[in-house]
């Protein structure tokens, strides 16, 4: 009886969702998302701050405000499926100030706007190339083991001895 009950708990608890956007008056920014679980959702958030991990989330900025305050935008009881709720989630991400908003539209844009956005993102911050630089020695390292583990030869002796790979490593890839 009480599994049934739980059981029922559950079932019914999740055929609701909620569409609800975070706000912070002192920062200007707001964050529009959906759960199945308010509840569960605004815990999550406020244990991100509490734990120091906010970067969990695109709302940290928000989070870590003392006026962050959460509007219920829109309540579905058995949402058909997912689409449909990413569907009404941009149709509010939409009506928002694109300036404000934090996690921004993206599932209505075109392919090409979605490749010249990430295409600018990426140009702007250099964050690959700047990491590649930083690792070049250990990622050109791991790519020759791979390579020698999946071709199953060696590579050239100055590969060996540039990248410092020992007799026990090509043994155990070959």
């Amino acid at each position: 009886m009480l599994l049934k009950k739980y059981l029922l708990y559950y079932t019914n608890m999740y055929r609701t969702t909620i569409i609800y956007k975070l706000f912070s008056a002192k920062i200007n920014k707001s964050f529009i998302s959906y759960t199945t679980d308010m509840k569960r959702a605004m815990s999550n958030l406020k244990c991100y701050k509490k734990t120091g991990r906010v970067h969990r989330s695109k709302s940290a900025d928000i989070i870590a405000q003392d006026d962050a305050e959460c509007i219920v935008l829109q309540k579905y009881e058995d949402a058909p499926n997912r689409n449909f709720i990413l569907g009404e989630l941009n149709k509010f991400k939409a009506l928002e100030d694109q300036d404000v908003l934090v996690n921004k539209l993206i599932f209505l844009k075109t392919k090409e706007a979605r490749l010249k956005e990430n295409r600018e993102k990426y140009h702007e911050t250099n964050a690959q190339l700047k990491y590649y630089y930083a690792n070049k020695f250990k990622i050109n390292r791991a790519n020759v083991l791979k390579k020698m583990k999946k071709t199953g030869r060696l590579p050239q002796e100055g590969t060996l001895r540039k990248y410092e790979i020992s007799q026990e490593e090509v043994d155990a890839c070959i």
